[in-house]
Formats: C-alpha cells, sequence, structure tokens
C-alpha cells in the first residue's frame, strides 16, 4: 500500500491562493548608471527594461547565456563573454567589454554587468569600467564592495584586473599604483576576516 504524504509547508513556496513575492533583482548600483550582479530570469527582461531603465546587459557566464533576442525585443543590447566561474576574464574580452560599456555611460544610460552571483567575473569587468571611468583602483574596489558587499573576485580575477591596469596605467599614464595582492585582499576579502 502506498501511502501519500502532504509536502511540508515551505515560506518560500507561495500557496495556491497567495500571490508570488515581487521579484527583487539580484544586482546593486555601483553608481546611478553602472550595476553589477548575478542572474536574472528571461521573463524579467521587459522589468530590467521599463522599471530598472537598463539599456546594456554584459553576461560573463560561460555556463549560461541570456537570450539576446528577449533583451532585443526590450530595447536592451546584450555582449556575452563567456567566462568559466572564479577564472580570470581574458584581456581581450576585458578589453570589449570596457569599449561595450562606453557609450551607454557616457550617453548617461544604465548597464547591467551579471555573471552566475555576481561576486568575481562581472565585478572584475566592472572594476575596469570604474577606473577607466576615472576611479584609482582601490577607490573602485572599495566602492563596489561597498555597494555590494558580495564582490570579492578570485586571485585569478586580481591578476586578470591588474594586468588591465598595467596597460591601462601606461597607456593613459596614470599616477596611481597598482594594487597588491594583500591591499586588494584587505577590501575584497574583509568579510572573511574574524571580528575584533
Amino acid at each position: 500500500m502506498t501511502h501519500l504524504t502532504r509536502p511540508a509547508e515551505r515560506d518560500d513556496v507561495p500557496r495556491a491562493d497567495q500571490q508570488p513575492a515581487p521579484w527583487r533583482p539580484n544586482f546593486s548600483w555601483i553608481t546611478d548608471h553602472l550595476a553589477v550582479g548575478g542572474r536574472f530570469p528571461s521573463e524579467r527582461a521587459e522589468a530590467l527594461a521599463r522599471e530598472y531603465a537598463i539599456r546594456a546587459i554584459v553576461d560573463l557566464r560561460s555556463e549560461d547565456r541570456d537570450d539576446e533576442a528577449v533583451l532585443h525585443r526590450h530595447g536592451v543590447a546584450l555582449l556575452h563573454l563567456p567566462t568559466d566561474d572564479h577564472q580570470a576574464v581574458s584581456q581581450p574580452m576585458l578589453e570589449d567589454g570596457v569599449a561595450f560599456v562606453r557609450p551607454y555611460l557616457d550617453r548617461g544610460e544604465r548597464v547591467l554587468i551579471h555573471c552566475e552571483h555576481g561576486i568575481g567575473r562581472s565585478a572584475t569587468l566592472a572594476l575596469c569600467v570604474l577606473v577607466e571611468r576615472g576611479f584609482d583602483p582601490l577607490e573602485a574596489l572599495e566602492l563596489s564592495k561597498s555597494r555590494r558587499a558580495l564582490i570579492s573576485p578570485s586571485p585569478a580575477q586580481y591578476h586578470a584586473w591588474t594586468e588591465w591596469l598595467a596597460r591601462f596605467a601606461h597607456a593613459n599614464r596614470s599616477n596611481w599604483e597598482i594594487p597588491s595582492f594583500d591591499a586588494f585582499k584587505a577590501i575584497a576579502y574583509r568579510h572573511l576576516q574574524p571580528v575584533t
């Protein structure tokens, strides 16, 4: 004899007589026009365009990809820069990402840079964008971390960022120093430090 049991009540699953909880996007505004975050359901593309005025998205996931046709239907441009989780974003992809974002930000339009969770790959590109927009590297990292506490690029992503910084500093005669790994980790990994 098979016994059927009723599934346990769960807070995150609405009952048939309840309205689902409103969708909350998994991104944080680093500046008024630049957001960093994690993936979003394709059916939320319209909300990203209409409610958040996002006009361009950079997706850094290799494990998935945003639906370009759906985004385009809502007036959102997409650049896909497939990068494995925890791995360095390639230098050509960092250059392409910065170049793609630049005209949108120059026009005062909003941009979302995302990966799966908005921790490493997206943060790496966003840090490059912020430096290109005039922030010193550690200032860019501090701002990003203060606006999205999850941001903590991996050591490989740190090295990709500093390689990009070296090239950018040389080409633009920047007077800031490239952050050491110790200076980087003091900000990026501060959530891992014991509280004293």
